[in-house]
C-alpha cells in the first residue's frame, strides 16, 4: 500500500504544482499587459484638445445625440491624432461644427442682469 499512497501523493504534488504554475503565468500575463501603456480613447483624445466651455458643448452634444457625436469625436481624434487640428478646440468652434454637421445642440443658456455689482436671472427680474 506505501508504493500506491506514494503514487497518490505525487499526483496530488503535480497538481498543485501545475495549479500554481497556471496562476503564475495568468499573473506574469497581467503584469504585461498592466505595463504596456494603452492608448487613449477617442474621447480622451478630444477631451484633452479642449478649450474654454469646449467641455460643456461636447457633454450636451453626448446627451441629445450620443451616436452622431461619437462618430464626430472619432473623426476629430484621428485629425487631431494626425495634427490637422492646430491648439484647443474651444466651445464655439466646436459648436460651430455641429451646425455645420447638421446637429443642433441645445445648450442651456442664461441672461444675467448686472445692477449695482448685484447679478440676477433674467427670468428673475420678470418675476418681480
Amino acid at each position: 500500500m506505501s508504493g500506491e499512497e506514494d503514487l497518490e501523493l505525487k499526483r496530488l504534488q503535480l497538481r498543485k504544482m501545475i495549479k500554481l504554475a497556471s496562476q503564475l503565468a495568468g499573473g506574469q500575463a497581467g503584469q504585461a499587459e498592466a505595463k504596456q501603456p494603452r492608448e487613449p480613447t477617442p474621447l480622451e483624445v478630444v477631451k484633452a484638445n479642449l478649450g474654454p466651455k469646449g467641455d460643456v458643448v461636447l457633454e450636451a452634444a453626448l446627451e441629445q445625440y450620443p451616436r452622431e457625436t461619437m462618430r464626430i469625436v472619432e473623426r476629430l481624434a484621428e485629425l487631431i491624432k494626425a495634427g490637422a487640428v492646430a491648439g484647443p478646440i474651444d466651445g464655439g468652434e466646436l459648436y460651430s461644427l455641429f451646425r455645420q454637421l447638421g446637429l443642433r445642440v441645445k445648450l442651456d443658456t442664461k441672461i444675467v442682469y448686472v445692477k449695482r455689482g448685484e447679478a440676477r436671472d433674467l427670468r428673475e427680474l420678470f418675476k418681480q
